[in-house]
Formats: C-alpha cells, structure tokens, sequence
C-alpha cells in the first residue's frame, strides 16, 4: 500500500512534514532533526518542496554562472578548469539533497541552515568566473564553508538519531578530511597556486569514498528514490532553462539572419532532445537499492556537466551563425563532446526502461556526436550544429522504434502465451 504523498506546498495531509511532525516531541522552532525515511516512508510518494526548489534554482544558478565564464574566455585548458570548477559544485549539492532527503523538516533550524547554504552558494556563482580564469581562493574559501556546513548539520544529525550514527561517523571523517585537503590547498600560492588541483583531487577522492559508505549493509539509512527522482529530474531541468536562456542570450547580440534562425533552431531542438534522453531513461522505479541510487547520482554528475558544456558551446555557435569561418576547438568541444558525453552516461543508467538495444543505440549516438568536434574544423556551426540535431533525433527515434518492437513482441508473445493455455483441454 502507497504511503500518503506529501506535495509541494502541501503542509497539511497525512503524511505531510505538519502531520507527521506531531510524532516528533520538542521544540516548535528548534525540533531535533528526525529521520523522515524511517518506517516505510522512503517509499513514499514524495515530491520536492518548495524550499528544496529554491535551493535547486540557486546552484543551478551557479552551474550557470560557471558556463558563462567559460562561453567568454573558451579554450581547451578553460573547458578542463570548468570541468574542476563544476565537480565539486555538484557535488555540494548532491550531498546536502540527499541531507534534505533523509532530514527535512519545517522547524527554523533547518530552514535557517539551507538559506544559509544558498546564501554561500551565491558566493561560489560569484568566485567561479575567477577561479575559471585562475583566482581560485575565493571558490575554495565558499567550498571550505559549505562543507562545514554540512559536517554540522550531520554532527547534530548523528548526535540525535541513533539509527544514522554508523554512517554519519564515516561522513564526518571522510568528509572532514575532504574538507580539510581543500582548506590545506590555500597554502599553494604564486608558482604553486597550480598544486591546488591535486589537493582537490584527494578531497573529492576522500568524499567518494565516504559516500560509498551508504552502500555497506552495516551503515545504511534509507532513502527516498521517488523523491530523490524528482530532486534529480528538476535539477536537470533547471540547468535546460539556464541553457535556454544563454540560447536567447547569444541570440540577442547578432542581427537576425537565416543563419541565425537555423542555428538557433537546431541548439533548441538539441536541448529538447537532451531532456528527452533523459527522461526516457531515468527510472524511479530501479532505485531500488543504495547500489543503484549511487551509480545513478554518479552518472548525472557528466550528464549535467555535458549539458551545461554543451549550451555554452551552443551560444558561441550561435554567435558564429553569420560567420566565414568555423568555431575553436575549445568551444567545439564543450560542444559535441558535451553532448556526446551527456548522452554517453545516460545510456549507462540504471534504469528499467532502456533494453540492451536502445543503450547500444545511444552508444552509436553519442559517438556519432563525438565524431563532429572534428569535422567542425572544416564545416561551418550553420551546418554542423544542425548535423548534431539530426544525429540526436535520428537516435533518440531509433530507440523509439526498438521501444516499440519490444513492446509489441512482448504484448503477442503473452497473448501467444494465453491462446496455447486456452487450447489445451482443461487449461
């Protein structure tokens, strides 16, 4: 039997944070935290809040903001910064949703410690234009207190929920010291400043091994995959709008042209055609395990990358719709490699709606787009760029037809099934 869906907006019904609330003793302001997936309720039916919402729009914001540094000052050595500058970024918010996700509540603390978050995030959108161009201080000052934030809202977690206390004390030891690599990465100045990069490298390798704690049978506390989906799918879609915008953008700077209407064209489409592959292989329903809510958390990490890669490389192809030459190959790139990369890792997906055949479909795809970042050294973006929508609507519909094969030899093989039964006497 489902569990009562608690809505966005929706504060009132059974099984909403106000009903549920009632259960949970203590202060009306400052409750201890509780453990909102506890006794079946992480297969509920739960949707974001709109705190939640807010929250996504703000580090989306800050994926944004990252893409756009990089559309201004392309090149291959600025697309390999993005992709540093973008990892950790993610990463901060894949941790604090998963937080919201066991620990949401409607008391001032926790409000109180997600606006702060966005608060700080607004500071890591206004730091990444620097670091993208090298200043990198001010990223890691706002990474440095994020992460503090979140090894006290664990601490206190920890401290009062007995259940969370074998995973969150491996948290906060791989995720302190994560933290602290960071902070140490600030004593590599002037010639050194570039030693940076490998201090993160270990602070995220110590927060990957950290998070694979959620994975042991000894350490686990459950989460919500339907609500987790829907966190996952808005984010995804919040980083599309960005793109949209950045589309538009580009769009405003160039006189109208019938180039110009054809590249635009063909980068909307593409963005279209990036949110279908996603949803037609996100799948709630093969959440079904820490194994695969971890394998799907990890592989949105280079969908979103691709996605915001690709759009800053969208809007420099926009620009260069009127023109006689081709684009870089940095700009090229973030491009059809964005592209190719997003669709690449969608393909791996846990998902239940992807057949072996529709992932080798998305394989071909994706390098099929792999392969333009080189013939843009020769081909126009007025040409190229709707090469690239041709290549993803040929995929995405032959995945389609193999859907619908699948559908129908499955629909006859079960009608095959009940026929033989019924012609057997006494069947």
């Amino acid at each position: 039997m489902r569990v009562a869906t608690a809505v966005r907006g929706d504060v009132a019904r059974p099984g909403s944070l106000k009903a549920r609330g009632a259960a949970f003793p203590g202060h009306p302001v400052l409750r201890p935290p509780q453990l909102r997936t506890s006794g079946g309720h992480d297969q509920e039916e739960r949707r974001a809040s709109w705190l939640e919402l807010f929250f996504d729009l703000v580090f989306a914001g800050a994926v944004g903001q990252l893409a756009g540094a990089f559309q201004d000052h392309p090149g291959l050595g600025t697309l390999l910064r993005f992709t540093i500058l973008f990892t950790p970024i993610w990463w901060l918010w894949v941790q604090l949703t998963f937080y919201a996700d066991r620990h949401e509540s409607e008391d001032a603390a926790h409000r109180a410690a997600f606006l702060t978050a966005m608060l700080l995030c607004v500071g890591l959108a206004a730091s990444a234009p620097r670091a993208l161009a090298g200043s990198t201080t001010g990223f890691v000052i706002v990474v440095v207190a994020l992460r503090g934030l979140q090894l006290a809202l664990y601490a206190r977690a920890r401290r009062h929920i007995p259940a969370t206390k074998a995973l969150y004390a491996r948290y906060l030891t791989f995720f302190g010291a994560g933290g602290a690599l960071w902070l140490s990465s600030l004593t590599m100045v002037g010639p050194l400043a570039p030693a940076r990069y490998a201090f993160w490298a270990a602070g995220l390798l110590c927060d990957a091994i950290g998070a694979l704690a959620m994975t042991s049978p000894h350490s686990r506390v459950p989460l919500n995959p339907w609500h987790l989906a829907d966190r996952f799918k808005l984010f995804v879609l919040i980083v599309l709008g960005e793109s949209v915008a950045r589309l538009i953008s580009a769009a405003t700077e160039r006189p109208w042209s019938l180039q110009l209407a054809v590249v635009l064209c063909a980068a909307l489409f593409t963005l279209a055609a990036l949110w279908w592959s996603w949803l037609a292989a996100a799948d709630r329903r093969a959440l079904d395990g820490p194994r695969a809510i971890a394998g799907f958390t990890a592989l949105n990490l280079p969908i979103v990358a691709g996605i915001a890669a690709g759009s800053a490389g969208l809007h420099i192809a926009i620009l260069a719709a009127d023109g006689a030459s081709t684009i870089g190959i940095g700009p090229r790139a973030a491009l059809y490699g964005g592209v190719s990369l997003s669709i690449l890792a969608s393909a791996w997906l846990p998902s239940r709606k992807l057949s072996r055949g529709a992932r080798v479909t998305r394989v071909a795809t994706a390098m099929a787009a792999l392969g333009l970042v080189f013939m843009g050294a020769i081909v126009l973006p007025v040409y190229l760029v709707p090469a690239l929508t041709l290549v993803l609507v040929v995929g995405l519909s032959a995945e389609s037809h193999l859907r619908c094969v699948t559908a129908v030899r499955t629909s006859v093989g079960s009608w095959v099934s009940v026929l033989r039964r019924s012609a057997v006497p006494g069947g």
